[in-house]
Order: C-alpha cells, then sequence, then structure tokens
C-alpha cells in the first residue's frame, strides 16, 4: 500500500480546501460598486487571474506580513489599473484586505468536512499547509474548520512559502514525522505536488485532471481519499 506509512496528512488551504464565494470576480465587483464604480465580475475575475498567473510560480526568499501585504497590493493594484484615477487605490485595497478574511466570502470543498471527520476517526494526524498570510488563522476559526487540525502551518508565520524545502523541513520538525510519513494534498502541480515530492513527502493532486503528474495520485473529490487511504 503506498500510504500504508503515512501518519499525518496535511492540506492546502486556497484552491483545495477553501474557494471564494462566489468568485474573486463577484466579490471585487461587489466591493468596488461600494466605491461608487460598477464594473463586470468576469471582467474583473479575468483581470485577476492574468495577474495571478504572472505570481503564481514566484517563491519569495523570505515572507513576511509585510511582504504579504505588498504582494497582495501589487495584485489589486495591477487588477484595477483601469479604475486606478476614479477610485482611492489606498481605501479599495484596505477594503478588499478586509474582505477576504470574512467566513461568509468562502466555501469548502465538496465532501470535505465530513472526509476531515472521518480521517480524524481512523486516527490519522491533520494539519493545514499553506501559502497565506496572517488572516488565515482567523479564517480558518471563523467557519469552525480549525477544530479539524491538530497544526496549522502558514507561510508568513513559518517564514518560507511552498515549494521552497525550508518550510517541509520546517513542517516535518513541527509534526514530528519524517517525509513518508506525511501525505500532502494541494491544487497546485509546482508548489504542493513538486514540493512535497522534492522534500520525500507522499503527495495527491487535488482537482486534477485524470493523468498522473510525477506520479502523484489526482482527486476531484475530497472524499475520494476515503477510498485511497
Amino acid at each position: 500500500m503506498p500510504y500504508s506509512k503515512v501518519k499525518w496528512i496535511t492540506i492546502d488551504a486556497g484552491g483545495t480546501l477553501l474557494f471564494p464565494d462566489p468568485s474573486v470576480g463577484a466579490i471585487y465587483a461587489e466591493v468596488l460598486e461600494d466605491h461608487g464604480l460598477k464594473a463586470d465580475p468576469d471582467d474583473l475575475q479575468a483581470a485577476f487571474l492574468r495577474v495571478w498567473q504572472e505570481d503564481v510560480r514566484r517563491c519569495a526568499p523570505e515572507v513576511t506580513p509585510a511582504s504579504e501585504r505588498k504582494r497582495w497590493r501589487s495584485v489589486i493594484d495591477r487588477t484595477f489599473i483601469d479604475f486606478h484615477d476614479q477610485v482611492d487605490p489606498d481605501a479599495l485595497f484596505d477594503d478588499l484586505w478586509e474582505e477576504f478574511v470574512r467566513p461568509t466570502r468562502w466555501r469548502t470543498a465538496q465532501a470535505a468536512e465530513n472526509t476531515l471527520e472521518e480521517l480524524r476517526a481512523r486516527g490519522y494526524k491533520l494539519a493545514i499547509l499553506s501559502n497565506w498570510d496572517e488572516r488565515l488563522r482567523p479564517l480558518l476559526s471563523g467557519m469552525k474548520l480549525d477544530r479539524y487540525f491538530d497544526q496549522i502551518l502558514v507561510s508568513v508565520e513559518v517564514g518560507f512559502e511552498k515549494p521552497d524545502p525550508q518550510i517541509f523541513k520546517i513542517a516535518e520538525e513541527k509534526l514530528g514525522a519524517a517525509g513518508n510519513e506525511i501525505l500532502h494534498i494541494g491544487d497546485s502541480h509546482h508548489h504542493d505536488v513538486l514540493g512535497a515530492k522534492a522534500n520525500g513527502w507522499l503527495a495527491i493532486h487535488a482537482f486534477a485532471d485524470g493523468s498522473l503528474k510525477n506520479g502523484a495520485q489526482p482527486i476531484q473529490r475530497f472524499d475520494e481519499l476515503l477510498t485511497l487511504l
């Protein structure tokens, strides 16, 4: 059994466990309207995704609350570049920053909570391992998701982000486990799958297509884990 030695299961947050609700573009449009301007949510979604794709593979050598806020300020400024002369960019950014810590702006992946409960019942230890800023802990608490996890490891607190090997080494120390005793689940082939496997961890590629990429088992639903483990 490929997962017979697994003691810990680490789970990525954004794009794996959590998803914006209804969408980033729709939320952006709502907040922009609060500032007196209207925009098509689909247009804002497309603009955000273009900007995010420019940044997603970058791995900062050091991650701090200040660097994460600066990173997101750059994302917001580029996404809303067509509105710079019509809105106060500082006020818009501050409102958007606060909006995404609200539990009502997020949903969990289908079947995620039932799966987490069953995994705990089977004796697995669970942890969050996520590239995120200081808003993640209050968000998980507000959504009552923190109760499922024995550890919450956030890049901004660790000081490194996936796929940097340092975050995986620090995670091993925090969990008290060797790499072959840890299974990581994430939606990013670059950050999650390649990062985990490069450090001797097992990996499952969440919401991937049906192909095996770099030997990582793909899943489309959280409860598929229950048949794999």
